[in-house]
């Protein structure tokens, strides 16, 4: 009996451990089906994320425009770009507001911060809460920003900060960012006084601040100082132990920043020296270490030197560098994978004071304002080469000077 009753348990165990089996195989099974079911509405979501139309925001000037018979800008403009072929829907205004120069997206909130002016105030940054349906901006609050229009806005990677650079009064200020993407008052106001030897340079021009991809340095290139100062980020987003951390060639003009998707490289473009620099960046210590000088204009060119901005594409394979004046070009520059070192692309011409661009976060598309002729083009990016072709698509905006995607 005890061996038939041993067999008898014997039997059942078996019987109980391939229903354990079962079980965890129907289980398996289960969890293959629900993961491959939520694997395909991924695969859909990036499908009609990719198909469906982004916005693009354009600051302009609201004053002084420059062409008398130009319609006069409201404010801040928003169009639909079609991601497949680069078609722009007709501008309309997303914004009334004066002279909304340059314009910062939120990195995790339908937030957009922008530089503006204040008939009371002078400077004020303001912050708008983005319709993810229209594009239409409500605004969410303004904070001052000292004595002038800024001509420049960035945002921390971490959403915490917002910085502001002021070509005219030669400051740069810090804002923190309340849970709502609202602007607390201004942390830090930094008031620079270098300048150089230019007739530009006779008076203190910070002309960008851009944060670090760890979000720990501000950097700000200052036009008339022909340097790059470094702050740190502190506690409220104030800014401190300000240090040189790069210096360029006499009257080269530092004018904007761009980092390498990486992290790894900084990349500046001079104004007045129309050249791009290329850096190291160490982020334990925030040191910038030089590479590479490169001109953005043509051999031997002899007119007017005056570049404008600087964009790295999504991938870091490439960087484009706009010109205006004598030589109105965005010249394109393949990046070395293991040196960050620029090699000459392409030279694309035809415009008309190309101010700012910006490239689609997909990497396939690059709209740029023209200010002298208040209009945006369309140029589609080769994923291989990096080369311009186009323009594919055309739109009216007055005296713009900023181009911005979202999301």
């Amino acid at each position: 009996m005890a061996r038939g009753a041993g067999q008898s348990n014997a039997a059942g165990g078996i019987f109980h451990v391939a229903l354990f089996r079962d079980a965890r195989e129907d289980c398996g099974i289960v969890v293959f089906i629900r993961s491959f079911f939520l694997l395909l509405v991924f695969m859909a979501t990036l499908a009609v994320n990719a198909a469906s139309p982004r916005f693009v925001y354009f600051g302009t000037y609201t004053r002084a425009n420059p062409h008398a018979s130009a319609p006069a800008s409201k404010g801040i403009y928003v169009a639909r770009l079609d991601p497949q072929t680069g078609a722009l829907s007709a501008p309309a205004l997303a914004a009334a507001a004066s002279n909304p120069t340059f314009l910062a997206r939120h990195p995790a909130l339908p937030v957009l911060y922008a530089a503006a002016a204040s008939p009371d105030k002078g400077g004020v940054v303001v912050a708008y809460k983005i319709n993810p349906e229209t594009g239409a901006l409500t605004l969410l609050n303004q904070v001052s920003a000292g004595r002038t229009n800024g001509t420049y806005v960035a945002v921390s990677p971490d959403g915490r900060t917002v910085l502001t650079a002021h070509y005219s009064g030669g400051y740069v200020n810090s804002f923190p960012v309340r849970a709502d993407g609202s602007l607390g008052e201004c942390a830090s106001h930094i008031q620079h006084t270098l300048t150089g030897t230019h007739p530009q340079q006779n008076v203190p021009h910070p002309h960008c601040s851009d944060v670090s991809p760890d979000g720990r340095f501000a950097f700000v290139a200052d036009l008339s100082a022909d340097r790059i100062f470094s702050y740190r980020i502190g506690a409220g987003s104030a800014l401190s132990d300000g240090k040189v951390a790069a210096r360029v060639k006499d009257e080269s003009g530092a004018r904007h920043l761009a980092f390498s998707p990486d992290g790894k490289r900084l990349y500046l473009v001079n104004e007045l020296g129309a050249t791009v620099v290329a850096y190291d960046y160490d982020a334990a210590s925030g040191a910038l270490a030089e590479t590479q000088i490169v001109p953005t204009v043509p051999p031997g060119f002899s007119g007017r030197r005056w570049a404008s901005e600087i964009a790295v594409r999504p991938d870091g394979k490439f960087l484009y560098a706009s010109n205006r004046a004598d030589d109105e070009s965005i010249a394109a520059f393949a990046i070395d994978a293991a040196t960050g070192k620029l090699a000459f692309v392409q030279r694309t011409g035809g415009l008309a004071q190309p101010r700012s661009f910006a490239i689609s976060p997909d990497g396939r598309w690059l709209v740029c304002a023209n200010q002298d002729t208040n209009d945006v083009v369309v140029f589609e990016i080769d994923a291989a080469s990096g080369k311009l072709s186009g323009p594919r698509a055309r739109a009216s905006v007055p005296a713009c000077i900023c181009v911005l995607f979202w999301p």
